[in-house]
């Protein structure tokens, strides 16, 4: 650990035991001539209950008295036990093992007990030991005086001492950095529990907290009931702050973590997860209130109770059928960002059942949405349901290319503003081939047909007006070819590829009727990731028609030592403008924009990617991406960059970010970490975060000091502190995620 360095205690044969446990599977090996006379005197005692393997220097047998002695490296494995000493004596008569000298007692759980001299019976079961050191299994250790062993299962010791911080006598310690002194220590393992009775924790040897009682699971267990590490914060909106967790582990399927969090300002925010496994899935749920005491009028916290729930689960009905849902529910708008539970702006309720057979699948979902932000009105947020999709895969080739075929049918709906039906279907044909020349074609064709019933959909060259409801039927066939020539060239481990690209597309030049209102396809954005997309559009009331081309050239070099870079450019050529394009999608003329990627990663240690658009006329930037995640000795960090010109961004106002994160490592367990975002277009920072802390095998511990600079309603500027510290194997276990239980 950070304050030593070394094992807290010395000696114990660990070697010895790692022999020890691989004895011979029958049998007892004796070192001396005489093994055939001693033989059947300690075996035939044993013998009840098990099988003893023994090993010494030096073994002898008294018949008179019916005891036997082993010296010089003992080893005795009884069952899963092991013993090793210095001197080993066995009475037949009244079954008690007595070892001296370096004793080491390896229990079936793993833990190692240490001591000068003991005394066993019962099978190495029972016993009584005057100074006792155990090693546990997660390697945490356990001392104490005058310790008494009962029935295999309850160690009690008297002062005991517990810690699993080590400690390096060389570097000047004498005390570990943390530690629990107690009168008396029990260690019931049939409880999977040790007590501590009159304890003392105690931080670099001085006492900190007593309390009269105190109890921890051991190591062996995964999942216990108890307080979890608290979390301690000082902010400007909710004054001193403390989030105390107690995790209950209801049953082996099912376990709940309360997280109140008091603060002095506004109450106490209550908190919860339920966890449950079933046969035939997983699912939790995460609820969240609170009482109020500070009421904005005009705002959504002027509310007598603010709170949330959040939920999933996924079920298995049989090798082709599952389901699920994902709940995302809130009071208001803002309560989650404001009491720092979650800073989506977005919730999304799911309910979806799927079905899979090799490539052939269907799947039914319903969806439920709130926007967060001052701008969203839930009158004119749509819900979906449901929305079915089915793809089914012709197992044989036709033509020499893979057929496919697609449906989908969706129902979307909202309080105040266009409604929409629809019913589409698809069939692709696609075919690849590599010619001996090294050739890539590809041949594509699709045929695509849509119906729509459609009610109140804006006409926007009427405002304020809406069209008549209406029935529209369209297809769109489309047939297209792509062509790719990879070059490869080596030269003494310097590899270089360069792959131009030509993508052929025709389909009739018929556009987008503004009669469809454009539900899933408002994100649509042109970049390199869909430069050779037969479709841009990510959903289907909008499709891509016309005539055109995609050309772009692929470039990637591969150095001798591992580092490599990669490159791609392209542009979009269309044989007639499309007016359905807006132009801020920089495809609506006759030639596109030029979009890019750089990725540079000379070495495992850094990673550089950097995503371009640039108007292809008055080589405009309209949108620029630089991404670094990298190491340099001590030092890690990221750093982000983005520019979105005004006609990129859905308010038409350009806007451009920068930010940052680092963390240095001071030595082996100390690090400082940061991180800053800030609105260059508008010059304020959005947050900052600064802070230090330290980690070892037994203590973690982190300080920070916060800034969020977000103004929404009731959300105003915040500074806070928040300090963490987590004594290590202290505690309940708790497995994490929602699928992790026994």
């Amino acid at each position: 650990m950070g304050f030593g360095g070394c094992d807290l205690w010395k000696g114990g044969h660990v070697a010895a035991m790692a022999l020890a446990l691989c004895l011979p599977a029958a049998g007892v090996a004796w070192a001396q001539d005489d093994a055939q006379a001693l033989a059947g005197g300690p075996e035939r005692s044993f013998q009840q209950s098990g099988e003893v393997l023994m090993q010494a220097d030096e073994l002898t047998y008294d018949r008179d008295t019916r005891v036997v002695t082993a010296a010089g490296h003992v080893e005795i494995a009884f069952g899963s036990r092991v013993l090793l000493a210095d001197r080993v004596t066995y009475d037949e008569t009244t079954g008690v093992v007595t070892a001296d000298g370096n004793v080491s007692l390896l229990d079936p759980q793993g833990d190692v007990a240490f001591a000068d001299r003991l005394v066993l019976r019962n099978e190495m079961k029972d016993g009584v030991i005057q100074t006792l050191r155990v090693l546990l299994s997660d390697k945490s250790r356990l001392a104490g005086h005058d310790v008494v062993r009962t029935g295999g299962n309850m160690t009690t010791l008297h002062r005991g001492v517990y810690s699993p911080c080590e400690v390096c006598e060389e570097k000047g310690q004498t005390t570990p950095l943390w530690q629990i002194k107690a009168f008396r220590v029990v260690h019931n393992r049939e409880e999977q529990r040790i007590i501590y009775e009159d304890a003392y924790l105690e931080f670099f040897g001085i006492p900190v907290a007593y309390v009269p009682y105190f109890s921890q699971p051991d190591p062996t267990v995964k999942r216990q009931s108890g307080f979890l590490p608290p979390k301690l914060a000082s902010s400007t909106d909710f004054g001193q702050e403390a989030e105390i967790p107690y995790y209950w582990a209801i049953a082996p399927d099912k376990d709940v973590t309360f997280s109140p969090r008091f603060t002095t300002k506004e109450g106490t925010i209550y908190k919860g997860e339920y966890r449950q496994r079933i046969e035939s899935g997983q699912f939790k749920m995460f609820g969240t209130g609170t009482w109020p005491r500070t009421q904005q009028t005009g705002t959504p916290g002027d509310a007598d109770f603010r709170g949330s729930l959040f939920g999933d689960g996924d079920f298995v009905v049989n090798e082709n059928w599952r389901w699920g849902f994902q709940t995302e529910l809130a009071t208001d708008d803002t309560y989650l960002r404001k009491y720092d539970l979650s800073s989506a702006t977005d919730l999304i309720n799911n309910l979806n059942a799927t079905y899979v057979d090799g490539r052939n699948s269907f799947t039914a979902d319903a969806y439920y949405f709130r926007g967060l932000l001052t701008a969203d009105q839930n009158a004119t947020t749509p819900w979906v349901a449901p929305i079915l999709q089915y793809n089914y895969s012709y197992p044989e080739q036709v033509a020499g290319g893979r057929v496919g075929f697609s449906a989908n049918a969706m129902v979307l709906d909202r309080d105040s503003g266009a409604s929409s039906r629809r019913i589409s279907t698809q069939v692709e044909w696609d075919r690849r081939r590599t010619s001996a020349a090294g050739i890539v074609y590809r041949l594509f064709a699709s045929l695509r047909g849509d119906l729509y019933s459609v009610d109140n959909v804006p006409n926007t060259a009427v405002p304020g007006a809406t069209f008549d409801s209406t029935t529209i039927a369209r297809g769109l066939p489309t047939i297209g070819t792509e062509w790719s020539y990879p070059l490869a060239r080596s030269d003494n481990g310097f590899r270089q590829v360069i792959e131009p690209i030509v993508q052929l597309i025709y389909s009739p030049d018929i556009g987008n009727t503004v009669e469809i209102p454009d539900e899933d396809s408002l994100s649509f954005e042109f970049d390199d990731t869909n430069l050779f997309s037969e479709n841009r559009f990510v959903g289907l009331d909008r499709w891509e028609t016309g005539a055109r081309a995609n050309v772009g050239v692929r470039y990637a070099v591969f150095l001798p030592g591992g580092g490599q870079a990669s490159a791609l450019l392209g542009q979009s050529f269309r044989v007639n403008s499309n007016s359905s394009l807006t132009p801020d999608t920089g495809l609506s003329d006759q030639s596109s924009d030029y979009v890019g990627r750089v990725s540079v990663a000379p070495s495992n240690d850094l990673l550089v990617t950097y995503r371009f658009r640039i108007d292809d006329e008055r080589y405009k930037v309209r949108r620029n991406e630089v991404n670094l995640i990298g190491q340099a000795g001590r030092v890690s960090g990221q750093f982000g960059y983005a520019y979105f010109a005004a006609d990129q961004s859905v308010t038409f106002i350009s806007r451009e970010e920068v930010f940052l994160g680092a963390t240095v490592t001071l030595d082996e367990y100390w690090r400082l970490f940061g991180r800053t975002r800030r609105d260059i277009t508008n010059d304020r920072p959005v947050s900052n975060r600064i802070g230090v802390g330290y980690e070892d095998e037994c203590f973690d511990f982190a300080v920070s000091f916060n800034q969020s600079f977000i103004e929404d309603r009731d959300i105003e500027p915040e500074s806070s502190v928040t300090l963490q510290i987590t004594l290590k194997t202290l505690g309940p276990a708790r497995v994490a995620g929602g699928s992790g239980f026994d």
